[in-house]
C-alpha cells in the first residue's frame, strides 16, 4: 500500500472527450498556458507539447479509417504519460478508485471471508473474526460451490469477490461444501460493512513482554486508534518491554504513520520530513503529544516487505534512539503520493508521486531503482495495473514462499491483498522461490544504486544509512525452510491436508498437537498433493519438449526408447516425496499453523509460530537483557547470527 496524503478535490478538472469537437479544447489551452509563459519559460514547452498532441489527435480523429473510441485513446495516452514517471503514479477509474478508498479506510461491504481457489472452486481460507461469515459458522477449507444458485466452478477470484460484495443490509445465498462432513448446504448471509483491523494481534508473549502485530496489514484510517488501545491494554498488564511487528507491512496513510510514531516518541521529537520537488516545499512533522508508551523499551521488527508508512515509523523510532530496529533491511519505498480527483461524483482520480519523505536524521531511504522509468515493452498487466516484467520475475524468484511473495507484491507494486493472491493463483506462482535452482536471475536488491550509501547519524550519534531502505540495528535473518517445504507452502499443501485430516471430526476434538500419527498421515498424503501434481506436470512438460526436440533432430530408436522409459519414472519420482529429519521441524510448524487456523481462527494462527521465530526470539532476548539493549541503543549497530 502506498503512502498517500489527503484527497484534495479537483486540483485539475478534466472531462471526457467524446467527439472531434474535443480537439478545440486543446487549442483553447494554448492561450491559457501562454498567459503564464511571460512569467515562466517552462510553459513554452507545455504549449508546444499541447500543440503536438492536438495535431496528432486531430489527424487521428479526422483521417483514421474506422471510428475511434475517444475514451480508450485518452486512457492509453494518460497511462503512457504516467509510465514515464514511476511505478506509483497511476490513473484510477471508478472501480480502481473504489478499491483504493477501501484500502485507505480499511472498510468494505461484504461477508468477511478470505477466499482462494482449490480444485477450481473458491475455498474459504479464513473468515474474519466478528463478521457475518464468522458468525454463520463458515470454516477454513469450506468450498463455495454456488452463489445465488450459480455454479462457481472455474470462476476467477475477482468474479467471486464481486458476487460476494454488495450493499450493506442486502443478503446473498451461498452454497458450501465441507469435504467429508456436509455436502452442499445453503447459507443466507446479510452483508455488513467489514472493518479490516490494522492491528492484528495484541498479546503478552511472555511475562512482561508485550507484542503488537501489524504484520501484513496496512495503515488505514483507524490504525492509530487501534494501536493506542493495544498499548493501553498491554500497559494495564504491566509489560516492561514491547515488540512492534511491522514485517510484511506495505504501508498506507502517511498521516497514520505519523500518529502511530507519535504514540512512542517524546513531545517535539521529529517524525518525518516531506520534501517536494527542488525544495519547493518542505515540512517536518513532529510529535504533538505526551505518548502513553514513551519510556517502555521497544524493538521494531522489519523485513523486505516493510515499506513506506511502516518505514516511516521504523525510521522515526531508530533516528530518535527510541528503540532498536531488528530483522532484515526494509523495502526502501520513500515516496509520497497525492490523490487528485479528476471528475465530478468521484468517478476517477490520479495518484501522483509528489514528494519524498526523509527520516529525522535527514536520510531518504528511497531506492533509486524504484524511480526508474519502466519499459512499456516489458510490462505485464493485472487489471488496470501494469508492472515491469523483469522486476516482477526477480521479486518472485527471490521470495522464500508465497507469503513473502505477497508481501513484496504489495510493497513493490502497490497491489492489494486480493490482487496479490490473484497473481499467485496464476502460473507465475511456480516462479516463487526458484532462485536457488542454479538460476542467474537478478536479485531485486541488485537493481538499487551501486554507489556507496550515504551515512547519517541518530540523535545519540549512531550511524545509519540512506538510499536503500531501513537497515536494522540488529540484523537477524528469517529462518528459511528447505526447498521441498517451500514447495509445500507454495502449493498450499499444509492447508489442504488439514482440511482433509480434520474431516468429520469437530475442530475441538482434533486438538492442537502435531503428533507422529499426523506426520505419518501427512507423508501418506504427499503423493496425491497439489505439489506432487505440479511436479508431475512439470516433468511431463519437460519430457514432451525433449521428445519433440528429439523427433525434430532425428534421434535414433534407442534414444527415443530411453525417453519413453523416462515417462514411467515420472510417476515414481512423484511418489518419492520423502520428508527427512531436517524437514520435520518445518513441517510440524506448517501443520501447526494451519491446524490453529482451522480450530482457533486467524489470530491464533498468527501467534502459533512466534515461539520458534528467530527474529521474535532475538527481540525477546534483547528486551530481557537491559544492559545489552542499552549498549546497542547507544553504541551502534550489530549483527546477530
Amino acid at each position: 500500500m502506498t503512502d498517500i496524503t489527503a484527497m484534495p478535490r479537483n486540483r485539475w478538472l478534466l472531462r471526457p472527450w467524446t467527439s472531434t469537437l474535443a480537439v478545440l479544447a486543446l487549442a483553447l489551452l494554448a492561450p491559457f498556458c501562454a498567459a503564464y509563459a511571460e512569467h515562466d519559460d517552462r510553459y513554452d514547452e507545455i504549449n508546444r507539447s499541447w500543440d503536438r498532441f492536438g495535431s496528432v489527435y486531430r489527424r487521428v480523429v479526422e483521417n483514421y479509417y474506422a471510428p475511434v473510441d475517444h475514451g480508450k485513446i485518452m486512457r492509453a495516452a494518460i497511462e503512457g504519460m504516467l509510465r514515464q514517471l514511476d511505478a506509483y503514479s497511476q490513473f484510477y477509474d471508478e472501480e480502481a478508485l473504489r478499491q483504493l478508498r477501501q484500502d485507505t479506510t480499511g472498510k468494505f461491504a461484504g461477508l468477511g471471508i478470505t477466499v482462494g481457489v482449490m480444485d477450481q472452486h473458491p475455498v474459504v481460507i479464513a473468515p474474519i473474526e466478528g463478521t457475518p461469515a464468522a458468525r454463520s459458522g463458515i470454516l477454513p477449507g469450506d468450498l463455495i460451490v454456488a452463489i445465488e444458485g450459480r455454479d462457481t466452478y472455474g470462476m476467477t477470484l475477482d468474479a467471486v469477490v464481486d458476487e460476494l460484495r454488495g450493499d450493506p443490509g442486502t443478503a446473498v445465498r451461498i452454497t458450501l461444501d465441507r469435504p467429508g462432513v456436509l455436502d452442499n448446504w445453503d447459507a443466507v448471509i446479510v452483508r455488513e460493512v467489514i472493518k479490516i483491523k490494522s492491528v492484528a494481534v495484541v498479546d503478552e508473549l511472555l511475562p512482561g513482554i508485550g507484542y503488537i502485530s501489524m504484520r501484513q496489514t496496512r495503515f488505514s484510517e483507524d490504525t492509530s486508534a487501534e494501536m493506542e488501545a493495544g498499548i493501553e491494554q498491554l500497559l494495564a498488564r504491566g509489560v516492561t518491554g514491547l515488540i512492534l511487528d511491522l514485517r510484511g507491512n506495505p504501508g498506507g496513510l502517511l498521516s497514520q504513520a505519523e500518529e502511530v510514531a507519535d504514540l512512542f516518541l517524546p513531545r517535539g521529537a521529529p517524525i518525518v520530513s516531506v520534501r517536494e520537488r527542488a525544495g519547493r516545499n518542505q515540512e517536518t512533522r513532529v510529535s504533538q503529544r505526551r505518548p502513553p508508551a514513551e519510556s517502555v523499551p521497544m524493538v521494531v521488527l522489519i523485513d523486505g516487505g516493510s515499506a513506506s508508512a511502516s518505514e516511516i515509523v521504523a525510521g522515526a523510532i531508530q533516528d530518535n534512539d527510541r528503540g532498536l530496529v531488528l530483522g532484515t533491511t526494509s523495502f526502501g519505498k520513500g515516496s509520497v503520493q497525492t490523490i487528485f480527483d479528476l471528475r465530478e461524483e468521484n468517478r476517477s482520480a490520479l495518484k501522483l508521486t509528489t514528494a519524498l519523505y526523509h527520516t529525522p536524521s535527514g536520510r531518504s531511504i528511497h531506492r533509486e531503482s524504484l524511480a526508474a522509468t519502466p519499459d512499456p515493452a516489458t510490462q505485464i498487466a493485472f487489471g488496470d495495473i501494469r508492472v515491469p516484467a523483469g522486476q516482477l520475475f526477480s521479486l518472485l524468484f527471490q521470495a522464500t514462499d508465497e507469503e513473502s511473495a505477497a508481501d513484496q507484491l504489495r510493497a513493490r507494486f502497490d497491489f492489494d491483498s486480493a490482487l496479490a493472491s490473484q497473481v499467485l493463483a496464476t502460473p507465475l506462482r511456480s516462479l516463487v522461490g526458484n532462485s536457488r535452482a542454479g538460476s542467474t536471475k537478478p536479485d531485486l536488491a541488485d537493481t538499487a544504486s551501486t554507489g556507496e550509501p550515504e551515512s547519517y547519524h541518530t540523535e545519540d550519534g549512531r550511524t545509519v544509512y540512506g538510499g536503500g531502505g531501513i537497515t536494522p540495528d540488529v540484523i537477524v535473518e528469517a529462518d528459511t525452510p528447505p526447498d521441498l517445504v517451500l514447495s509445500l507452502y507454495r502449493h498450499r499443501v499444509f492447508f489442504d491436508f488439514i482440511v482433509e485430516y480434520v474431516g468429520t471430526e469437530s475442530p475441538e476434538a482434533v486438538g492442537m498437537e502435531v503428533d507422529d500419527q499426523m506426520l505419518l498421515a501427512f507423508q501418506t498424503y504427499l503423493p496425491n498433493s497439489a505439489a506432487a501434481r505440479a511436479r508431475q506436470e512439470r516433468s511431463a512438460l519437460e519430457l514432451r519438449s525433449l521428445r519433440e526436440f528429439a523427433t525434430q533432430s532425428g534421434w535414433d530408436a534407442a534414444l527415443m526408447a530411453h525417453i519413453d522409459s523416462l515417462d514411467a519414472s515420472v510417476g515414481r519420482a512423484t511418489e518419492a516425496l520423502q520428508l527427512n529429519p531436517e524437514m520435520l521441524p518445518y513441517v510440524r510448524a506448517g501443520l501447526r499453523r494451519e491446524l490453529s487456523l482451522r480450530v482457533e481462527g486467524r489470530r491464533a494462527s498468527l501467534l502459533v509460530d512466534l515461539d520458534t521465530d528467530p527474529q521474535v526470539m532475538e527481540a525477546v532476548s534483547l528486551l530481557r537483557d537491559a544492559a545489552r539493549f542499552q549498549q546497542l541503543l547507544h553504541s551502534g549497530a550489530a549483527r546477530a547470527n
